[in-house]
């Protein structure tokens, strides 16, 4: 029980920090999309970090066990940085930074029509308005040096947006990230985000997943608090890169 306490301080005092840099940087005039979607995913990332804080148990013994919903935001979490890093965060030219917004953009457009379209499948105008903008943005991304730059399979991949535009083992390798580390962690939270069968099986025997306290819960506990601490912390050193002044400004103003 003492880990926990340990990684529930450490990730409490964690939140603490971003959240100051993330008030901090409120309010300035962004010069860049970079600038401006960094300050977006990382409120995101600060509102799904607080969420998991209100998820955790302390010590009162009628606390509130359930590491699936801690998992599945954990994952969440993970996802959010994944993303803000390769559109915000990542070292690359002017070029590569506006194909991933537009193919960013085209994923966006493609995801809202397919939902729109389970709602109204019988509305002309919306497809033929929906074929005119993704059209207009396969356009733009096949005019940029990075999209010609990539094999033509991956172009056609990436042209019908459907997909996230990156793969995470590639976005996880430009962090310095330990892929199989990451992977195997996604892979628990996954299993508990998809209600799988590594979720319930085993329940009765290990005493776990009944919402009280035991030593499997408490164990995979720590494991998601080391691991969603280790993203906080490193999403908050990227911000302060682009908001330098975020945490004094932020700190001053959660003072008032």
């Amino acid at each position: 029980m003492e880990a926990y306490r340990n990684a529930r301080a450490k990730f409490f005092a964690a939140i603490q920090r971003a959240k100051s840099v993330s008030v901090g940087s409120s309010g300035v005039l962004s010069t860049a999309y970079q600038m401006f979607y960094s300050s977006v995913l990382f409120t995101r990332l600060v509102v799904t970090g607080i969420s998991i804080q209100k998820l955790l148990p302390d010590d009162d013994p009628k606390a509130h066990w359930d590491f699936s919903a801690v998992a599945s935001i954990t994952r969440n979490l993970s996802e959010c940085y994944l993303v803000q890093y390769f559109l915000c965060f990542d070292d690359i030219d002017k070029d590569e930074e506006e194909a991933r917004f537009l193919m960013m953009h085209l994923h966006d457009h493609n995801t809202r029509r397919k939902m729109l379209s389970e709602f109204e499948p019988n509305n002309a105008d919306f497809g033929d308005s929906s074929d005119a903008v993704q059209a207009d943005l396969v356009d733009r991304i096949s005019k940029t040096r990075h999209f010609n730059s990539l094999s033509e399979k991956k172009q056609r991949e990436l042209i019908r947006g459907e997909k996230t535009p990156f793969v995470q083992d590639e976005v996880l390798e430009r962090m310095g990230i330990d892929r199989n580390g990451f992977r195997g962690l996604y892979r628990l939270f996954s299993a508990h985000t998809h209600s799988g069968p590594m979720a319930f099986y085993r329940m009765a025997d290990q005493g776990r997943g009944g919402g009280v306290e035991n030593p499997v819960d408490i164990e995979y506990m720590v494991i998601a608090l080391e691991f969603a601490t280790d993203v906080i912390q490193r999403a908050t050193v990227a911000m302060l890169k682009i908001f330098p002044n975020a945490e004094n400004r932020g700190a001053r103003i959660l003072d008032k």
